[in-house]
């Protein structure tokens, strides 16, 4: 058991926490205010049982020069040990210190909305116990040896890769080692050559054609041979008797450019009706359908000229011939290839007369085409063209027989798979490389890391059995425990399919479904608007169920009697039945444990354990984590019996007793009670800052005023909401009402100002 504390420097708010050594009993019981220390002290002896000096460095007391250092006295059957920490390191281990704080929660169960992977690994390794817990070291070292080897075998296959190039590993593994690898190169690479000669002359180009095209004027011949009155045979009749009758082709020019406009109802001349008028739907058709039509065909004689004979092929021949003579050199030497003449500038002077004939013609057409123009110079112009196409024609014939003549001739040369050729080569100098000194040496490096791999897994599959048939029996002897320690706590839900879990890698993790009023709920990762952990259980849920873990490991560890448990605040959040229960559990322990150290902030929780275990002969011992010089914490002897005698004390437990509904109060008395016990409280907080009888407005005033350097100043953030609890707490004294006190109590409004006097009392925060 833990005897004596003997020294605390520079940890946390502890600078020189130990003035004489502090003895311990069989039960201790150390109360504190909010940031007085309890969470420190449980860490430093959390850590003082895992030796963890990391724990103990990162609380070292903010702006503290000093070295950090610890000094502990343990008892046991064995006889008296300190144990130190001296900055760095822990000097030992204390054996079996089962501590229950936030850390426990957090590294165990969950932290803030979420329940890691880690925490889940590490409820594993408290639900199997020491036993259980050895077994799955075996299988992480078995696993850490597997990847450990992987890792060697992927480093000599990474290194290999330059040397098979390309090459899969394994066929790269199975060739066979060769001799004579330079001479069957030399072999390879003189039918590499050969073949590339033959694959050059394949690879040659043959010759080009000329682009040929056909001269075909029929439309332009129709169009230009057309003339008006043919084809406005069946209005003629109609409007040209009319026409005759007048002006003749002066009105029909007028009629024209009438017809324009949009003829109204009656003529504007002489009044006449126009609407159905048989001349008036003549001129229509004639002027509208017929008479534009032919001038529309007209005015495309240009563009149907472009596309006959507007393209200029003379550039395209030229580069035919020009490439030709090029492939024609290519060839010389290997086939004896004579390319035909082409005479380019007679086929472009020929083409030029030709399209200044058919120009001719469509000028004098569009110059009266009203009238039939004479078609014989398209005639003498698709002689000409014809003339020009006949000898494309004869250049293209030989051609064909120039490019027949070469495919023959590739025909006729030895076909060789160079591919193949070259991969016999490559082949040949992997068996070379396969066999090289450095790549034999990773191999061998290879080959035994191969079957360390496979030991190792071997070992660890093994392990694994072992590990999941103790597992089957050891987690449902645990939820079982768990179950029951819940029921025992009153909590609306329980605890299903607690088991193993090896996702995310070979280290195996708890898996287990929280049963929530008849919802199961899986404590992990979820998706969606799916029930979470964080949602279903309420802050006093969640740190039961964490208690109940710790509880049903510690009441299964088979050495519990050499057990030292230490309890930090433990009954945060819980309801007044959990909390006897808490205080149960408590009194269990001083039977079956070495000890029991509980912390706590509620000085009439620490007196009701301390009457249970004392009631049943347990030494007990009663300290404070108390403010000493500087604002740091010093540990010293404690009365609870005075201190919950107290005036104080006795609103606190009316409030106490009014917001858990614990039993019937009177709700005046309650709001009474408000105002003095927050003033209390600010008193006890901050001894000698408050002048006797300063009611809390005028304590708002002081700290509104406070200075940096005044230790109330860090109540300014509360002011307002200390403005707020005031109006209400004020409205039921005397000496601030201004008038009738008020009597009239409502029990919604009480509760919310009652507890946020509680909550500023147990944290710090108002509302």
């Amino acid at each position: 058991m833990l005897e004596k504390i003997i020294r605390v420097d520079n940890i946390g708010v502890f600078k020189a926490g130990v003035s004489s050594a502090v003895t311990l009993k069989k039960v201790t019981v150390i109360y504190a205010d909010n940031g007085r220390g309890k969470s420190t002290l449980s860490a430093l002896l959390r850590a003082c049982g895992a030796a963890d000096g990391q724990a103990v460095q990162a609380r070292k007391t903010i702006g503290a020069t000093g070295h950090q250092a610890a000094q502990l006295r343990f008892q046991s059957p064995a006889g008296g040990s300190t144990i130190s920490f001296d900055g760095n390191t822990w000097s030992a281990a204390a054996a079996n210190l089962h501590v229950f704080n936030q850390e426990f929660v957090e590294r165990n169960v969950y932290a803030g909305a979420v329940v890691t992977p880690d925490q889940r690994a590490s409820l594993l390794e408290l639900a199997l116990g020491a036993d259980a817990v050895a077994l799955r070291g075996e299988f992480q070292r078995q696993s850490e040896a597997q990847r450990s080897a992987a890792l060697r075998v992927t480093a000599a296959e990474t290194a290999l890769q330059g040397f098979h190039r390309g090459e899969t590993l394994a066929t790269f593994l199975a060739l066979e080692p060769v001799d004579d690898g330079l001479k069957r190169i030399a072999d390879v690479d003189k039918q590499l050559n050969e073949a590339g000669s033959i694959q050059q002359i394949l690879g040659r180009h043959g010759f080009r054609k000329m682009t040929g095209t056909v001269y075909n004027f029929n439309d332009i011949r129709s169009i230009v041979e057309s003339h008006f009155e043919r084809l406005q045979e069946d209005a003629e009749a109609v409007v040209r008797k009319q026409f005759d009758a007048h002006l003749g082709n002066d009105t029909e020019k007028w009629v024209n450019e009438g017809l324009r406009h949009k003829p109204e109802e009656h003529c504007p001349f002489c009044g006449q009706a126009t609407v159905g008028l048989p001349l008036l739907e003549a001129y229509k058709s004639y002027f509208n359908q017929a008479y534009r039509a032919h001038l529309h065909r007209v005015a495309s004689l240009r563009m149907m000229v472009d596309q006959q004979v507007g393209q200029d092929l003379v550039p395209e021949w030229r580069a035919a011939t020009d490439f030709n003579i090029g492939v024609q050199d290519g060839w010389s030497g290997i086939l004896p290839l004579e390319i035909p003449v082409f005479d380019m500038d007679a086929a472009r002077k020929a083409i030029g007369e030709a399209r200044a004939l058919v120009d001719s013609v469509v000028e004098e057409k569009a110059a009266s085409p009203l009238e039939a123009i004479d078609a014989g110079p398209l005639e003498k112009a698709e002689t000409i063209l014809n003339a020009v196409m006949a000898d494309v024609a004869k250049y293209n014939g030989a051609i064909q027989a120039l490019n027949e003549a070469i495919e023959n001739y590739k025909k006729g040369l030895a076909q060789v798979d160079i591919a193949a050729l070259r991969q016999q080569r490559r082949i040949i100098e992997l068996r070379m490389i396969r066999n090289a000194p450095e790549v034999v040496q990773h191999l061998a490096s290879r080959t035994e890391a191969e079957n360390e791999r496979k030991e190792a897994e071997r070992k660890k599959d093994a392990a694994r059995k072992t590990l999941d048939q103790h597992m089957a029996t050891s987690l449902a002897t645990f939820q079982t425990a768990i179950n029951a320690r819940l029921q025992d706590f009153g909590a609306p839900f329980s605890i299903r399919e607690l088991k193993p879990n090896y996702m995310g890698g070979g280290v195996p993790r708890s898996e287990y479904v929280l049963e929530v009023r008849g919802a199961s709920v899986p404590v992990g990762p979820t998706s969606g608007d799916a029930l979470t952990f964080h949602t279903v259980l309420s802050e006093g849920d969640k740190r039961t169920l964490a208690f109940a873990f710790f509880l049903a490991r510690l009441f299964a560890d088979p050495k519990r009697s050499e057990a030292v448990v230490v309890l930090d605040d433990v009954f945060t959040s819980l309801d007044l039945h959990r909390r006897l229960k808490t205080v149960e559990a408590a009194l269990a322990m001083s039977r079956e444990c070495e000890q029991v150290i509980a912390l706590g902030h509620d000085a009439y929780f620490l007196r009701d354990i301390r009457k249970r275990v004392a009631k049943d002969g347990c030494d007990v011992v009663e300290l404070e984590l108390r403010r000493g010089p500087g604002n740091f914490t010093v540990i010293g002897q404690f009365n609870l019996d005075e201190f919950c005698a107290s005036p104080y004390y006795k609103r606190y437990r009316l409030v106490d007793t009014y917001v858990t509904g614990a039993e019937q109060v009177n709700m005046l008395e309650v709001a009474q009670a408000l105002r003095p016990l927050v003033e209390g409280h600010l008193h006890r907080c901050f001894l000698g800052r408050f002048a006797e009888g300063k009611t809390v407005g005028a304590m708002i005033q002081l700290i509104k005023d406070a200075q940096p350097d005044n230790p109330i100043n860090v109540l300014q953030p509360l002011v307002q909401d200390l403005h707020t609890f005031n109006e209400y707490a004020a409205m039921f004294h005397h000496d601030t009402s201004g008038g009738n006190v008020r009597t009239d109590v409502n029990d919604s409004e009480l509760l919310y100002f009652a507890s946020a006097a509680l909550s500023l009392i147990r944290t710090g925060k108002l509302f």
